[in-house]
């Protein structure tokens, strides 16, 4: 288990997360979601111990990550930032086996475990046509799937995601999430920053909502995944329905015209 407690950070003078207690289930896939703004990068950050809290400790089970190296860290946790640059001159295949890093050192080089890790990332983000070509030819998102491909050639046993569907069209999309699920039905434990707020409740089986730097809800997504919390954490007024498949929640926006048609329909009845 990932656990967090009462983290706080600030930017100068502006408090981004305040006084944060939190713990992710362990194999499971968690999904932060919230307003722009709510911290969900930086608590993410935090976990990754990228960002260092003003307050407050992050542990894995019942070690302190404080006091491990980088190396140490990164052989426990995967993190996938938003990407917003392309190296120059690298190959996809290079990129993918940047994730073995944390792995090398001077007396244990390439071994055929690292090759596995890597065949097998390769394998589920669907990308071994692409190995030979430079990133900087691939479109946004191909370029993301081989991103997603490092980071799983990094072998974890926890995985951070920031936005990961980023640039992928809607199939993308929803294979990796399904890959999300699947990883944590094996053990993983998958954290991951989502903005499609209906993604998050078919995909996830724990739901974190932000609000204003602190936690507003945190569950289940049938306990978590309301109209109350939806307006109170981004504003907006929504009908909750149950997917007919699945039985997970899916929220509807309630516009102002149907809104209206409502209220004509009551007043002819």
């Amino acid at each position: 288990m990932l656990n967090a407690r009462g983290i706080s950070v600030r930017f100068g003078t502006q408090r981004v997360l305040d006084g944060i207690d939190l713990s992710i289930p362990a194999g499971r896939f968690s999904a932060l979601v919230g307003a722009n703004g709510s911290g969900k990068t930086t608590l993410l950050n935090v976990l990754a111990q990228l960002v260092k809290p003003d307050s407050g400790s992050v542990s894995l089970g019942t070690d302190p990550l404080a006091g491990l190296s980088r190396r140490d860290i990164a052989r426990r946790i995967g993190l996938l930032p938003q990407i917003t640059g392309t190296p120059v001159g690298l190959t996809v295949g290079e990129l993918v086996m940047q994730g073995r890093y944390p792995w090398q050192n001077w007396w244990r080089q390439w071994s055929d475990e690292d090759q596995r890790a890597v065949d097998a990332a390769v394998a589920l983000t669907d990308i071994g046509h692409l190995l030979q070509r430079p990133l900087t030819e691939l479109s946004g998102g191909q370029r993301q799937r081989c991103w997603i491909a490092m980071t799983l050639a990094q072998d974890t046993p926890v995985l951070l995601l920031d936005e990961p569907t980023t640039y992928l069209d809607i199939a993308h999309q929803v294979e990796l999430l399904q890959l999300a699920a699947d990883l944590a039905t094996r053990g993983k434990t998958v954290v991951a920053v989502l903005h499609d707020l209906n993604q998050a409740a078919c995909y996830a089986d724990h739901l974190i909502m932000l609000r204003d730097g602190g936690i507003h809800a945190e569950g289940e997504p049938a306990s978590v995944f309301t109209a109350d919390n939806l307006e109170a954490v981004f504003g907006f007024r929504a009908h909750i329905i149950r997917d007919p498949h699945s039985g997970n929640p899916l929220c509807v926006p309630r516009t102002e015209s149907a809104e209206l048609e409502l209220v004509s329909r009551e007043a002819r009845l």
